[in-house]
């Protein structure tokens, strides 16, 4: 890229930040609103089991419901954002979630009304998954897509830090109950006057600003069969399935593993702690980076870091210097998965039929992210070591990345034409 190529490059983005940078608020806020059932669950389960006298994983069972619910039924969710644009789905989705989450709050002794509450909750995630947000941001953002969807992305990590500690704080004050509606209120609160004020996307602007009979503004890209079908996209879904079976399994089981190496279990969580902050440095500077170089590249690059974590584990495992940098490391990679995947889908088959094609990776991505910790856990209590599963994910890491590097040159999809309005 030369001088004036590179200027205009960045006059680009400069500009389309400008004027979509509230779309970006609006989707790393809905990426934290996603996040609340997954990081306050672990501190629900005290109360919980005091109150029911129910085991853990009949507790955990209503996140595995939710999980093969939101893997089975992703991809026609994605169908709908490719027809009917994010914006209409993402605010029906924020009430239906926020409703649900407060529902939680009325199960009763009965174990099945908890794990039914669930399979609603279900439903109004769907509409808040990454699909939704990611759609809406790279619509709007071609220059400056990576660092759109980075920090887009980066809401994950806020969930991370706050959902649990707030809570913690709700749960002591007001009860497990009132916590629940407390929870869904605040989201509500912060997240659907912003998501209705301001977020968008190209298809829902040229709809408002058109009278095509349809309804639909087509997108530059392949459609969904095309995509689906090709060695590019089975290449991609590949990918992220090993990248995230593995690098989830890590995360999901970094207390128990440093624990098992001889670190004590207070040490253990406050070095764990570091993988939410150093995630969000990591997305941010990956989507920087995939701005100006090769995306295959950079995704084959990042998904090879989680390595060290493994090799640190397995060959220093009393070390706290060396535990806090695997952990580190691990943490920088997984920032820069999510934002990896999602725009590589995004140069490889276009946005003509994004919703569904990242929908069907988000499918793949929910049952690893349910398998990775089952599989760590499994071979621990088989093996009675964490180091056998510790030597089980290298590979897949390295199959991951030669997946990412053959990938291809991005495509160049052809305008497409929409008729005028009559």
């Amino acid at each position: 890229m030369n001088e004036a190529e590179a200027g205009a490059a960045h006059a680009g983005t400069a500009q389309e930040w400008r004027r979509h940078w509230s779309v970006v608020l609006v989707g790393m806020l809905g990426m934290a609103l996603g996040t609340v059932h997954i990081y306050s669950t672990g501190v629900f389960l005290a109360p919980l089991e005091a109150e029911f006298d129910w085991s853990r994983s009949q507790i955990m069972f209503g996140f595995t419901l939710l999980t093969f619910v939101g893997a089975s039924l992703a991809p026609f969710v994605g169908a709908l954002i490719d027809r009917c644009g994010p914006r209409r789905l993402a605010l029906a989705g924020i009430l239906m979630y926020c409703g649900f989450l407060a529902a939680l709050s009325l199960a009763t002794a009965n174990l099945y009304s908890w794990w039914g509450l669930w399979m609603l909750l279900a439903l109004g995630g769907l509409f808040t998954k990454p699909t939704m947000w990611t759609a809406a941001v790279s619509s709007l953002f071609t220059q400056g897509r990576g660092l759109a969807l980075a920090v887009t992305l980066c809401g994950t990590g806020l969930g991370s830090a706050l959902v649990p500690v707030l809570s913690n704080q709700l749960i002591e004050h007001v009860g497990w109950r009132s916590s629940y509606v407390a929870l869904a209120v605040i989201c509500l609160v912060l997240l659907f006057p912003l998501a209705y004020l301001r977020f968008t996307s190209a298809a829902d602007d040229a709809r408002r600003a058109s009278s095509t009979a349809a309804g639909r503004v087509p997108q530059p890209g392949l459609g969904a069969k095309q995509a689906i079908l090709s060695r590019r996209f089975a290449q991609l879904a590949l990918a992220a399935f090993c990248i995230t079976l593995a690098i989830i399994g890590l995360v999901m089981n970094l207390v128990p593993i440093m624990s098992d190496n001889g670190l004590g279990r207070d040490t253990a969580a406050a070095i764990a702690g570091a993988v939410g902050v150093t995630s969000i440095i990591g997305r941010l500077a990956t989507g920087y980076l995939l701005d100006r170089l090769d995306g295959n590249l950079i995704g084959g690059l990042v998904v090879l870091a989680p390595i060290v974590t493994c090799l640190c584990f397995i060959y220093a495992p009393q070390s706290v210097p060396v535990a806090l940098f695997a952990v580190v490391v691990l943490g920088l990679a997984l920032g820069a998965e999510l934002d990896v995947v999602a725009y590589l889908a995004t140069r490889h088959f276009g946005l003509r039929s994004f919703g569904v094609v990242f929908g069907c990776i988000v499918s793949l991505w929910s049952v690893a992210t349910g398998l990775g910790p089952l599989i760590a856990s499994y071979v621990y209590d088989v093996s009675g070591s964490y180091q056998p599963a510790l030597w089980l994910f290298m590979p897949l890491f390295v199959v991951a990345s030669g997946l990412l590097f053959t990938m291809g040159r991005y495509p160049e999809f052809p305008p497409v034409a929409v008729a005028e309005p009559a």
